[in-house]
Formats: structure tokens, C-alpha cells, sequence
């Protein structure tokens, strides 16, 4: 347990500096019985000897005086390190934000979102996680992260505020060598008969085929993969179609296949990306000029977001 303290080392390091505990007091505008006491007190605690005491030459470092002058100026400039961020988090200038997202998201949203605030608050440390549908809904309620960026469906968010950033109608993605490749938008029907790669993505799975079930198109599955690419992939090298709410820019997949996006003329329920935390961080000024910036960010991207469930 340490047993001095932050002014005991400042009185320390004034003696050392100035030559003397007279010449000190004089530069700390105090007394010198109490630079004296102080100098004494640390000895005492330290068990050490930092001066020789020559009433001619003042007083001199000895050896063991100059090793920890070094340690009690590194513990000032620490100390006043802290004082400084203890201030930055006080006037919610710096601190700490733990986001969320959900994994078909990050690839496409998550560092240039990060990148634009801390540009804006350069002082905010920002740490990301990149979890399931269900896990960020759990970890936000139970305060292990602060915010979620998320998708309206595939997880209960019940005791969570929902903030819906965009709304992303589903698109089909065909090879583009395929009879309907020159057409710019189709309907389910068109493609009941179309074998179907299944992008089985946590959360997504489920949309889609209460999309397909809804329009009461069943079609054959003939590739099933987790993975956003290896589904484009399918479809590139004539597995069939899939449907899809996040598109790449590129319309070439990882393998050099040509791929085309289709628009669905039916009316459907898009797929909303929404922005989960707890009530209780609404009042957090960091959290909301983060909040504040994920608005910005998607309305830049998707136009006026999507309102709000009643």
C-alpha cells in the first residue's frame, strides 16, 4: 500500500531542483518547516536516504535520491495524466463506447462508421464486437455493450430502444449470363420453378423464406452457404438464384463470375437496420452524439430513415 502521496514528491522534487529545502519553499511559496516535515515523511515511508544535508551547499542527492527523483517525476507527470482524462470524462469529451454489430453488417458498415466519429471526437475510444443477431440483443441488455447495429428481425429486442437507421428491400441476384438477366426488375412468380441458393445467414435464413412462404414460391434448393460470397459465387457459376438485402458494389464475385442484381416487383417487408441500446443510455451524452452520428451516416447512405414502430 502506498504510504506518501502526490505533494510529498513535489516537495521532494523542488528540493532537488532548486538546490536546497530554503531556496524550494521559497519557489513553492510556503514555509520551509513544512518542505522539511515533507522531505522527512518520505524518508520515513520510503526508508530511504535522498539527501546528504551540508548547511553550506544545501542539500545533495545521493544515489539512492537521484533513482527515485526519476520515479516521483514519472509519478507527477502520470498523475497529471489522469487529472487531465479524469477532466476530458467529466465534460464527456473522452471515454469509452462498446458497439455492436451484427456480422453481415460489419463487413459493409462498421469501420467507416467507427472512422467517421472518432474523426469528429478524437478523444472517444471506440471498441467493436462482431456477434449473432440473438447475442447482440443479450449483451446490450446485459450492459456489456452499449449499442447494437442490428436488423429489425431475428432476435427479441423487447426492453431494448430501437432506432431504425435504413430500410433495405430484398433483391434478387442472378448469374448474368441467365435468360432473365436483362430485365430489370421480376416477380417471385417469375422464378418459382428457378433453383434457389440459400444464403444461411442467422436472422436472414428466416426472412427469406417467410418471404418465399409468404408469395407461396417454393423452389428447389440447390446451394446453402453462410457466407454472403459464397452464395454470390453460387449464383455466378449457374447454382441458380438467391435473394439478398446487402449488395456488394462489385458485380463480379470472388471467382471472377459475373453476377446481376434484379429488382422484386412485389411488395414486400424490407429488412430494417436498426440501432438497439438500453433506455437508460439515452441520457449519455456519448452514447447519443454516437447514436447522432449513425443517423447522419445511414441518411447520407439511404435517405430519411424508416419511422419508428408504434
Amino acid at each position: 500500500m502506498v504510504r506518501f502521496t502526490l505533494r510529498q514528491c513535489s516537495y521532494f522534487r523542488a528540493v532537488a531542483e532548486n538546490g536546497g529545502i530554503a531556496q524550494a519553499a521559497r519557489a513553492l511559496n510556503i514555509s520551509q518547516p513544512a518542505v522539511a516535515q515533507a522531505i522527512e515523511k518520505l524518508e520515513d515511508v520510503t526508508g530511504l536516504r535522498l539527501f546528504d544535508r551540508r548547511h553550506a551547499r544545501g542539500a545533495t542527492l545521493t544515489r539512492q535520491g537521484r533513482a527515485f527523483l526519476q520515479h516521483a517525476a514519472d509519478l507527477e507527470r502520470q498523475a497529471e495524466q489522469v487529472a487531465r482524462e479524469a477532466a476530458a470524462l467529466a465534460s464527456q469529451v473522452a471515454g469509452e463506447i462498446r458497439l455492436g454489430c451484427f456480422t453481415t453488417l460489419a463487413p459493409f458498415f462498421a469501420a467507416s462508421l467507427v472512422r467517421g466519429h472518432l474523426e469528429r471526437h478524437p478523444g472517444i475510444r471506440m471498441v467493436t464486437r462482431e456477434l449473432s443477431l440473438t447475442a447482440l440483443a443479450e449483451e446490450v441488455r446485459a450492459g456489456s455493450l452499449d449499442l447494437a447495429l442490428t436488423y429489425d428481425l431475428g432476435a427479441d429486442l423487447a426492453g431494448l430502444s430501437v432506432l431504425p437507421l435504413a430500410a433495405l428491400p430484398p433483391m434478387v441476384v442472378i448469374a448474368a449470363d441467365h435468360p432473365l438477366a436483362a430485365k430489370r426488375a421480376v416477380w417471385l412468380r417469375d422464378l418459382a420453378q428457378e433453383p434457389y441458393v440459400m444464403f444461411d445467414g442467422p436472422g436472414s435464413r428466416g426472412y427469406f423464406e417467410d418471404l418465399l412462404r409468404t408469395h407461396g414460391i417454393a423452389p428447389p434448393i440447390a446451394y446453402v452457404s453462410t457466407s454472403l460470397e459464397a452464395v454470390r459465387s453460387a449464383v455466378g457459376n449457374g447454382f441458380g438464384f438467391t435473394l439478398l438485402v446487402m449488395r456488394p458494389h462489385s458485380m463480379t464475385t470472388y471467382d471472377l463470375k459475373p453476377v446481376t442484381v434484379l429488382r422484386l416487383r412485389d411488395a414486400v417487408r424490407p429488412l430494417r437496420i436498426v440501432l438497439a441500446t438500453r433506455d437508460r443510455d439515452e441520457g449519455d451524452p456519448l452514447v447519443g452524439r454516437f447514436v447522432d452520428h449513425c443517423v447522419g451516416y445511414f441518411k447520407d447512405r439511404f435517405g430519411a430513415p424508416p419511422a419508428a414502430d408504434p
